[in-house]
């Protein structure tokens, strides 16, 4: 059966435990690549409960039946087919469905760097307990896996949160959810930089409490729209600064698109693109995540 948001609503209510965190995968179109963001996820090491939250705006080549297997066979991942207005309203969506403490958004063109991703990340948490963190930050990787060529190492920068316009990639951030919900999500006007803005206005709006992970979390591949080429980060950058200059003024927030650009830039490495698809080899789409109880 396949869920919409209400649905889930509709679950938690009935009672079914809450999550420590929920991953939330939004796809269009993403057969080739979508079974592997699963895997790596359904082959996580934890001793605690998650739930992968598929969003599926209305897919036509199979990415529907590749999730609906999974969802089928493996009772933490759901699903939310319904059309959407792009990617951010599809990530809106996926937190409104959300129940974990954490919600973590995979693309479905990314995965896990390992089986301990989620372990090394959410160690030592008890839902819900006064000490746990606001943010918890990782690094992230992006090229083709096991190229060699020009790739991308995401780190968290080390002067993040002290100086204005560094950020912490998305899809190697764990975020309290209701710091999210009290935002409204993501903005779905913009097209490519929502996922920064939010974590600028995260930052701006709550003295955050922040765990840093020293491990690269997430591969992704190379090709997304906001990673594109040089003319999408310039026009990312422009997003940026037109979500900024309102409420922080024209210099502040042309200092702060400069500072974001430069880090993006100091990203860029020539080599042998790091991590592979560890969970084939280890048929990880034969295994069940494993929760606590």
């Amino acid at each position: 059966m396949r869920e919409s948001a209400s649905d889930h609503v509709a679950t938690a209510l009935a009672g079914a435990p809450e999550p420590l965190i929920s991953v939330v995968t939004v796809s269009l179109n993403a057969v080739a690549t979508i079974d592997d963001t699963i895997a790596s996820v359904a082959a996580q090491e934890i001793d605690f409960d998650l739930e992968h939250v598929c969003v599926d705006g209305g897919s036509r080549d199979g990415t529907r039946a590749s999730i609906d297997r999974w969802a089928e066979r493996f009772p933490h991942v759901r699903r939310v087919f319904e059309p959407d207005t792009g990617i951010f309203d599809a990530m809106n969506k996926g937190l409104r469905a959300a129940r974990g403490e954490y919600v973590f958004f995979l693309n479905a063109d990314d995965f896990l760097t390992g089986p301990r991703v989620l372990a090394m990340a959410l160690g030592g948490l008890k839902p819900h307990a006064a000490g746990n963190p606001d943010l918890i930050v990782g690094d992230v990787c992006m090229g083709h896996p096991g190229a060699r060529g020009l790739w991308r190492h995401r780190r968290v920068p080390r002067l993040l949160g002290r100086l204005p316009g560094l950020f912490a990639v998305h899809q190697g951030q764990f975020v309290k959810r209701r710091l999210l919900q009290e935002l409204g999500g993501f903005d779905p006007r913009l097209r490519l930089a929502s996922d920064v803005t939010l974590y600028y206005d995260l930052e701006h709006r709550f003295s955050l409490s922040v765990r840093r992970v020293a491990h690269d979390l997430t591969f992704m591949r190379a090709g997304g729209a906001a990673n594109a080429g040089l003319r999408a980060m310039i026009l990312g950058s422009v997003e940026i600064f037109r979500h900024l200059a309102p409420g922080r003024g024209v210099a502040r927030a042309a200092s702060m698109a400069v500072v974001k650009t430069a880090q993006s830039f100091a990203e860029v490495r020539f080599g042998r693109c790091p991590h592979g698809r560890w969970f084939a080899a280890r048929g990880a789409d034969r295994q069940a995540v494993h929760h606590r109880g």
